[in-house]
C-alpha cells in the first residue's frame, strides 16, 4: 500500500551538521529520534509525466512505530498507525478501513528510522552528498526504487518509483524534531455513522 511506503519521510529530522553521504546523514537523522512533526505537499506523477494527482498536510511520528498523516488538500483524510493497526479514514466517503500494521520489511517508516534494519530489507544503490538511493529486496515490491535528498543537512524530499511506471514526491516543511505530541494523535476511534471496512 503506498501509503506504507510514503511513511519513510517521517525519518525527517534537522541535524546540527551534514555528514558527507546520504547514508551518513540517514545514520545521523535516526539517532536520538524519538517524535517529529511537519508539512509535505505531495505529488503523483505517471509513466507519460502527467500529474495525476496533488495533496497537502500534516504528518506525526513517534516511535518505535505509531504515525500518523492527516491529508487536508484536495480531500481530508486521516490515516493512522497505532502500532498495531492502520487506520485510513476518508472523509467524504465517511469510509474507515482498518488492517494489521504493517511489518518493517513493508514500511521503510521502521527501516529508516532503524538503520540497522535497512540492510536487511534494501538494497542502498548510491550514497552521495545529498542523496540516497536505494530498492526493496523483495520479489515483487510495490515500490521499486526510492530516494531520499537532503539539503542543508536536512531531508527535503522523498521520491518512491512504484511498479506500475508511478512516480510520488513529497517535498517536507516545518519539519520539527523532538516536539511534544499527544498521545491521542496515534489511536483512532471511527465517526459515529461511518462505514468500518477490513482490509488485507
Amino acid at each position: 500500500m503506498i501509503m506504507d511506503w510514503l511513511a519513510v519521510v517521517l525519518l525527517a529530522v534537522s541535524a546540527s551538521s551534514a555528514p558527507e553521504d546520504g547514508r551518513a546523514q540517514l545514520d545521523a537523522f535516526a539517532e536520538g529520534l524519538d517524535t517529529l512533526s511537519g508539512r509535505f505537499e505531495q505529488v503523483t506523477i505517471d509513466g507519460s509525466g502527467r500529474i495525476t494527482e496533488e495533496s497537502s498536510g500534516a504528518l506525526y511520528f513517534s516511535r518505535p512505530d505509531r504515525f500518523r498523516w492527516s491529508y487536508d488538500e484536495p480531500f481530508p483524510q486521516e490515516i493512522v498507525a497505532d502500532g498495531e493497526q492502520l487506520w485510513h479514514y476518508d472523509v467524504s466517503l465517511e469510509q474507515v478501513t482498518v488492517r494489521p500494521q504493517p511489518s518493517a520489511s513493508e514500511s521503510p517508516l521502521l527501516v529508516l528510522t532503524r538503520p540497522e534494519l535497512l540492510d536487511r530489507f534494501y538494497r542502498v544503490t548510491a550514497s552521495e552528498p545529498g542523496l540516497i538511493e536505494f530498492e526493496s529486496l523483495a520479489d515483487n515490491p510495490e515500490i521499486e526504487v526510492g530516494r531520499l535528498y537532503f539539503a542543508g543537512g536536512r531531508p527535503e524530499r522523498l521520491e518512491l518509483e512504484d511498479s506500475f511506471g508511478q512516480l510520488t514526491r513529497l517535498s517536507l516543511s516545518a519539519l520539527e524534531r523532538n516536539p511534544t505530541l499527544s498521545a491521542d494523535l496515534f489511536s483512532f476511534e471511527p465517526p459515529e455513522g461511518v462505514d468500518v471496512l477490513e482490509g488485507y
